[in-house]
């Protein structure tokens, strides 16, 4: 990879890597200090869990309009700031009312990252499948340190306002970098008719893309909003920071000829794991076999990205690459969070094999609409 290109990549990475590392420290606090705090049943925290995550789907879709039209640079910047006064209001948050807001805050604020971050590395890095590997790997370590910052924290009896405000602090580092560092101005789109553009967007294949996402993001959220209650924040850590591994080695995947097929035998590895989860949690086998399980599937569904990513990049026009990612991840995380309230909705009725049962069937389906874009492109 070029040097300007690894810089940007390490840029972009870092502040993937922030954006995650809030938005997954989401189910920790959950789980393990506002279930208690706030005294909420599960199905209350579902829904806290999907407010978050959804507006962080929906706000990916005007930013990417942006994405096109602006210089990447201040919209990045409004991201890092964004994330940093959301954690700040977190910290302050007195009810669920106002925890929800502020939950929906960080979830707008870290929805302008992807469609914006994804776009530059789309339009500007040369080796695209590894760069969105790394690039991966940065966001994946985020999503490991950040829930595993937290759950020590209040394992060692901080409270959780405390380490809530503590995570402010790396959205002002990632601010000062991009304020020292500007990206390339050739990291900005093309400037054409986005009537057009966007009408020129919706094809068959591209259409087909988006249900990757779409069940992809039911499974991800509805996997992990309440993971830690099964495993606990120790090995839910682990399972996210296996992901790391992943995304590099599906990056190098990614460059090959014929990536969906990749995706497909990775969605159906993924989604035996959750039939396994399934089994395991029917027959009362919790423990180490439920805890491996687990482990391998974090590593298996972090892989999954730079093979999405990368259908996106071809399938989309080069103008329209942030748009193309705003519907992208309005597809993973707006639409699917509703895995997470469904989530909630089946723990709150004793349905935890049920859960697994049916989050690996939307595994499946987003691997074999991977199959379809592959034939309907081929």
């Amino acid at each position: 990879m070029r040097r300007e290109d690894r810089k940007v990549v390490a840029l972009l990475g870092f502040l993937h890597g922030v954006v995650h590392a809030n938005i997954l420290a989401i189910p920790v606090f959950l789980n393990f200090a506002w279930r208690d705090d706030f005294h909420a049943d599960p199905l209350t925290l579902g829904l806290l869990f999907a407010l978050g995550f959804g507006l962080y789907g929906v706000g990916a879709v005007p930013f990417g309009f942006l994405a096109d039209r602006r210089s990447p640079g201040p919209l990045l910047l409004l991201s890092a700031l964004g994330i940093g006064g959301s954690m700040a209001a977190i910290a302050l948050s007195s009810s669920v009312p106002v925890l929800a807001v502020s939950l929906g805050a960080l979830g707008f604020s870290s929805a302008i990252y992807h469609p914006t971050g994804l776009a530059v590395i789309s339009r500007r890095v040369a080796e695209q499948g590894r760069a969105m590997g790394w690039h991966g790997m940065g966001g994946s370590l985020g999503i490991a340190a950040g829930p595993a910052f937290v759950g020590v924290a209040l394992s060692i009896g901080w409270s959780w306002r405390l380490v809530a405000g503590a995570l402010i602090l790396p959205a002002i580092a990632v601010a000062s970098l991009l304020l020292a560092r500007p990206l390339p101005h050739d990291a900005a789109g093309d400037r054409g008719d986005p009537v057009v553009s966007r009408r020129a967007l919706f094809t068959v294949p591209f259409l087909l893309v988006l249900l990757v996402y779409m069940f992809a993001g039911f499974a991800y959220q509805g996997g992990l909003a309440f993971l830690p209650h099964f495993i606990g924040p120790g090995l839910f850590v682990l399972a996210l920071a296996c992901g790391a591994m992943g995304q590099v080695a599906s990056g190098r995947l990614a460059d090959r000829p014929r990536p969906e097929r990749t995706l497909f035998a990775l969605s159906l590895v993924g989604a035996l794991l959750l039939l396994l989860l399934a089994l395991f949690v029917s027959s009362s086998l919790s423990g180490a076999p439920f805890g491996g399980a687990a482990i391998v599937f974090g590593l298996v569904l972090f892989s999954l990205e730079p093979l999405q990513n990368t259908l996106v990049t071809r399938e989309a026009p080069r103008p329209l690459r942030g748009s193309a990612f705003g519907f992208a991840f309005l597809s993973v995380f707006g639409i699917g969070s509703i895995g997470a309230v469904l989530a909630g909705w089946l723990l709150q009725q004793n349905q935890d094999a049920v859960l697994f049962l049916v989050l690996g069937l939307c595994m499946a389906a987003s691997g074999t609409a991977a199959l379809g874009v592959q034939r309907k492109t081929g």
